[in-house]
């Protein structure tokens, strides 16, 4: 074995190694926050609750975070994701929908050896994407576990420091913060949920990020 293929398999393992501490820590801070949800945010209220008092509106609070968590999680995303393995997943949907076009259009014409033919090249395509489907939820879950470090906890002092007052949203006029909506959302969080949706679109689009699916 070369020494550069050994340095390969070194830097691989390394890798491998702190990516499973990341994934660890993200399941240790979800789990964590849970059960000690008020210490947790107590502590975050430290940073965050002087941005509240300076914005002096919730929703320009929330406005704020939206736009943090949407920078960090795109950037996440866009270094932590390995895009040709999407795109390789893309291109075995793309030929599975072919496949079946094709299938559909050999059984209305009731040609037995293009089925025979197109079922062979269908079953080859599923068997190579099951190979890697492994890898692809890894992949998938793997910009999850970063961004759920720091969203969790944000998420938290959210829900935990959302005042419960009157106030006034674009559009649907004045409603208090801690009142809920449709399936019990508080107003607070649809708005951060349309923020954080709006400014994620855009931000994507300026990092230039594919989408995944």
């Amino acid at each position: 074995m070369t020494v550069k293929r050994v340095d390969e398999r070194k830097k691989e393992l390394l890798k491998s190694l702190v990516e499973g501490a990341i994934m660890g820590l993200a399941l240790f801070v979800m789990f964590g926050s849970m059960l000690y949800r008020k210490e947790i945010t107590s502590i975050l209220n430290i940073v965050l609750g002087p941005l509240a008092s300076l914005a002096g509106n919730f929703l320009i609070t929330v406005l704020i975070l939206a736009v943090l968590t949407g920078i960090y999680t795109s950037v996440i995303q866009k270094y932590t994701t390995d895009w040709e393995l999407m795109a390789k997943s893309k291109e075995f949907q793309k030929q599975l929908k072919e496949l079946q076009k094709e299938y559909i259009a050999a059984k209305r014409e009731n040609n037995r050896h293009r089925l025979k033919q197109i079922e062979k090249r269908r079953a080859e395509v599923m068997s190579e994407q099951a190979r890697f489907s492994g890898e692809l939820m890894r992949q998938q879950f793997k910009p999850m576990a970063y961004i759920i470090i720091v969203t969790i906890p944000i998420f938290f002092w959210m829900w935990e420091y959302a005042p419960s007052e009157v106030v006034l949203f674009p559009l649907i006029g004045a409603k208090n913060l801690s009142h809920t909506f449709i399936f019990r959302i508080p107003y607070w969080l649809l708005w951060y949920m349309i923020c954080s949706f709006l400014l994620t679109v855009v931000i994507r689009k300026l990092l230039g990020i594919r989408s995944t699916m």
